[in-house]
């Protein structure tokens, strides 16, 4: 399913009530505002692009009307004044910046951006670390093919010599038969040669660095940081699979704005010293364009750095196969079956995780079959002593730096797998980012693949015999809780993992089975809604996430109806990352991914017209499961199954909603159900 094929069933659910589709306009009205071509740079990089050859123009007409300048010896050949008395400092070919830094320039490129890259937050994934070296290394390649190499000599010597430039003292070696021409095809060969590299066109390799190096720059920190800071909302176009021209939001790993409160100092240390770099760069490209090259020889340096920068930066938003550096390749140890089990079992003898046990029953509210779970001691789960009034209040972070009875693995570049220090279902385990990310915010592309990874060797490890629907061996149950009513309880980014197996232990046969499988199909009777669809395996990290867009947005439409709040929906169909405008779980199998938009954590449990507790639920209800402290609600339920399917309609979006917003549909097997 692509995000578009989300979209148009979005549009033809909001039509079929008035209501809806008022908010549904609204939210889309955006995307259907006229775009840049794909083609075309932004107004950002244009103004960029202009810059250039505006310092250009600046610099040699500077060189025409200055006294100085103009009165001062010029040397045709050399493109140069005279340097026994040049008119300025700068002119002298062996000042400090030029010897130092032009003639380094690609290595103070190279260092400036690295130290960005590894240091700023908003290339803190290795993913976006990926991205980022991929277009350095192929910058540095146009740079390398144009100076230094081009299957022998550079492309800059090479268009020398086709202009009718040649080494001056070597050519009349070569005549007398003193020399091999071959042997000085360079100007770095000519001139160490003592030759005088003359009469063909030589594109100013000054221009070409010069503008290259900050062009590069500028776009790798300017859109990073105006990303994570949330400053300015320009977004490049880019071209999908269908031919749809969208925001290259919809392809981002980084929200807009995703610094937040924590995006203080959003150039960083790296972004200082880039920015320190290029305006040393622009300096000494005005000091090329007064002092050195002829207008020509400038202007083709120009246009051959522009040229590199266009097939990097804008080329690719052309065409999205380009765009697509495989970020879905997580090592998932081979036997995660045993390997958690072994970790369970041994922090369990070890104390170093506690297990509650369960008794557990299944229910069938409205023939809907619901596990529900009875754990008394989780009543007693032990708290932390409250801190004395005046001690500074220290935040405690289960996945910073896992304790090692608890670390499962490491899933490189950016996610842990850690065991549930609280587990109610034996081998609970948990993947967690290692870097802090808000759990409030939406899933990056390397959650969602890192999720199906470890769904998808799971499954793999498990002998095909052993496999099978009556036992759930093979099968784990991913969810996520996002927002105030979504059952969250920590603001580091995890994504929780349950094997079905363990599940199903204590029930018969097929009494109970995940209630994520059938979700995708007609489920009828149901007190809440989903927004589900069918996912295989072979999935990219990049589909993956188009998939999870398409459910939240439709999960926003649909709360913005029911509560008419219009600014829910408001920005929907665009929003790309940054905090999610809905609490939601998420869940997702081998075969499915499901978003449950949450309007409420839980609700009362009555018992002869008296409340008598309250049942929570968090992501597992996807699952079909329940859980209670007391035993006066563990009574109260199983007499009363109705009582918990009432409990179920309070938590979203309730099926009096179904006609209106809620509508079946066999496209790519998305459906809009309710349970």
């Amino acid at each position: 399913m692509d995000t578009a094929a989300t979209r148009g069933r979005a549009s033809r659910l909001a039509a079929s009530s008035p209501k809806l589709s008022e908010e549904y306009q609204k939210s889309s009205s955006k995307t259907s505002e006229s775009r840049n071509p794909p083609l075309i740079p932004t107004p950002s990089e244009r103004l960029l692009a202009g810059l250039f050859p505006a310092i250009l123009i600046f610099g040699t007409l500077f060189s025409i009307v200055s006294p100085q300048t103009r009165g001062a010896d010029f040397d045709p050949v050399t493109q140069s004044h005279s340097q026994i008395s040049p008119p300025s400092y700068f002119a002298h070919k062996g000042n400090v910046f030029n010897r130092y830094f032009v003639k380094q320039g690609w290595v103070w490129v190279t260092g400036s951006f690295a130290l960005f890259a590894l240091t700023h937050p908003a290339l803190a994934t290795g993913a976006r670390k990926l991205q980022a070296f991929t277009r350095y290394g192929l910058v540095t390649l146009w740079w390398f093919l144009v100076t230094q190499w081009f299957f022998g000599p550079a492309l800059i010597d090479r268009g020398f010599r086709l202009t009718g430039g040649a080494c001056q003292v070597v050519t009349e070696k070569v005549e007398e038969g003193e020399a091999d021409p071959a042997e000085f095809f360079t100007a770095v060969a000519c001139k160490a040669a003592g030759g005088r590299w003359m009469g063909g066109h030589d594109i100013s390799g000054h221009v070409f660095l010069l503008v290259l190096g900050s062009g590069f720059l500028l776009q790798e920190v300017g859109w990073a940081v105006a990303r994570w800071a949330g400053k300015g909302r320009e977004e490049r176009a880019v071209m999908m699979k269908d031919g749809a021209v969208k925001g290259a939001g919809v392809e981002s790993a980084t929200g807009f704005g995703e610094g937040g409160e924590r995006a203080e100092g959003k150039i960083g240390l790296g972004g200082k010293v880039v920015l320190g770099v290029v305006g040393l760069n622009l300096w000494m490209l005005l000091m090329t364009a007064i002092y050195f090259h002829t207008w020509f020889e400038k202007l083709t340096g120009l246009i051959t750095a522009i040229l590199g920068l266009y097939a990097v930066y804008i080329i690719p938003r052309l065409v999205p196969a380009v765009r697509q550096v495989n970020m879905a390749s997580f090592k998932v140890p081979g036997n995660l079956p045993q390997l958690i089990k072994s970790a369970f079992a041994k922090a369990r003898a070890n104390g170093d995780l506690l297990y509650f046990q369960t008794q557990v029953t299944v229910l069938a509210p409205a023939s809907i079959p619901f596990q529900l779970r009875f754990s008394p001691a989780l009543a007693s789960k032990p708290t932390s002593p409250l801190p004395h009034p005046s001690a500074a209040k220290k935040v405690i972070d289960p996945f910073d730096n896992p304790s090692k009875e608890l670390l499962v693995a490491e899933l490189h570049p950016d996610h842990n797998l850690v065991l549930n220090k609280f587990a109610i279902v034996p081998e609970h385990f948990i993947l967690a980012t290692k870097g802090f990310r808000e759990q409030t915010h939406l899933l990056d592309e390397d959650d969602l693949a890192a999720t199906y990874a470890c769904i998808s060797a799971y499954h793999d490890a498990v002998p095909e015999a052993e496999l099978g629907s009556d036992t759930g061996e093979g099968e784990l149950f991913a969810f996520f809780n996002s927002g105030e009513f979504s059952g969250s309880s920590q603001p580091h980014r995890h994504i929780q993992l349950l094997p079905v197996a363990r599940m199903r232990e204590d029930i018969s046969g097929g009494e109970w089975d995940v209630l994520a499988k059938r979700l995708v199909g007609e489920v009828k009777d149901l007190p809440f809604t989903v927004f589900a669809a069918n996912i295989e395996p072979g999935l990219s990290g990049k589909e993956l996430r188009d998939v999870y867009l398409g459910l939240y947005r439709q999960a926003c439409v649909a709360v913005a109806a029911l509560l008419g709040k219009e600014e829910i929906a408001d920005g929907a169909e665009t929003q790309t990352g940054g905090e999610a405008r809905i609490s939601y779980n998420m869940a997702m199998t081998r075969h499915a991914l499901i978003i449950c938009p949450r309007l409420a954590e839980g609700g009362p449990v009555w018992d002869g017209g008296e409340v008598v507790g309250k049942v929570s639920f968090n992501g597992t209800v996807l699952a079909g499961t329940a859980l209670v402290k007391s035993s006066v609600e563990w009574d109260a339920l199983r007499n009363d199954p109705m009582g918990l399917f009432q409990v179920l309609k309070a938590i979203g979006v309730p099926k009096k909603y179904e006609d209106e917003v809620l509508e079946t549909t066999d496209e790519d097997g998305i459906r809009k159900g309710s349970i």
